[in-house]
């Protein structure tokens, strides 16, 4: 049995993924508690919910292999990113969910596997020989990409601030803290958690890992499969 789970409340959405569950003579488990006894294969929430950015990471957290797909109802590109940053899977408005959502659900009866493929890529390097801006992928599949270093470690995050847009590659960068701060209006994050520390930004960073090989810098990325 597909292990598929729901906590929509908005009534039209709740029945358009019925229809579409229906469809496939598929059909949504009680979300009544969250304490299931097998992992949930896809989970269907509301972005609008004010929690859904920390359930979504619980969720990713417990289940990784768990598919979560986020409906919106209003476009805000920042709270989209910080969804797909805490681990969504899909993100799409409320008339599309049901129909990219019905699609997922027929490779699951498939057997085939909803996570995503993962992608290196090769950052240009950037000449320090301290903590700080060692990389920078502006021209990643996604948004542009800094790679900072932190004592032995690479920390990689989308180098575009959630506030206003501007680059934080430009910013000044704290050794000790590993935070980096908008060089425009000083909101400031954790290159290596992606957490804000400071406004006037609302959301974290999206981070990817990132690694060295033969003295070259790579990050990974994921793609739809």
């Amino acid at each position: 049995m597909h292990r598929l789970i729901k906590f929509v409340e908005n009534p039209l959405l709740n029945k358009h993924l019925e229809r579409q569950a229906t469809s496939l003579e598929m059909g949504f488990l009680d979300p009544s508690s969250e304490d299931f006894e097998e992992a949930p294969q896809i989970i269907v929430a509301e972005l609008e919910h004010s929690q859904a950015i920390n359930r979504i990471i619980d969720w990713k957290r417990r289940w990784p292999e768990c598919y979560v797909a986020l409906s919106v109802s209003e476009l805000d590109r920042e709270r989209w990113i910080a969804a797909e940053s805490a681990g969504a899977d899909l993100v799409a408005n409320r008339g599309a969910l049901p129909r990219l959502l019905r699609d997922k659900m027929k490779l699951l009866q498939q057997g085939d596997s909803l996570t995503k493929q993962k992608l290196r890529l090769k950052a240009k390097a950037v000449v320090n020989s301290g903590d700080g801006l060692v990389g920078r992928l502006p021209d990643s599949p996604e948004d542009p990409i800094a790679v900072f270093r932190m004592g032995n470690q690479l920390c990689a995050v989308r180098d575009v601030c959630p506030h206003a847009g501007f680059s934080l590659a430009d910013g000044v960068f704290d050794p000790v803290s590993g935070s980096i701060t908008c060089p425009e209006h000083g909101s400031r994050f954790q290159v290596c958690t992606g957490e804000r520390l400071r406004g006037p930004a609302d959301y974290p960073l999206r981070i990817y890992p990132a690694l060295s090989e033969q003295e070259e810098i790579w990050v990974e990325i994921e793609q739809e499969a």
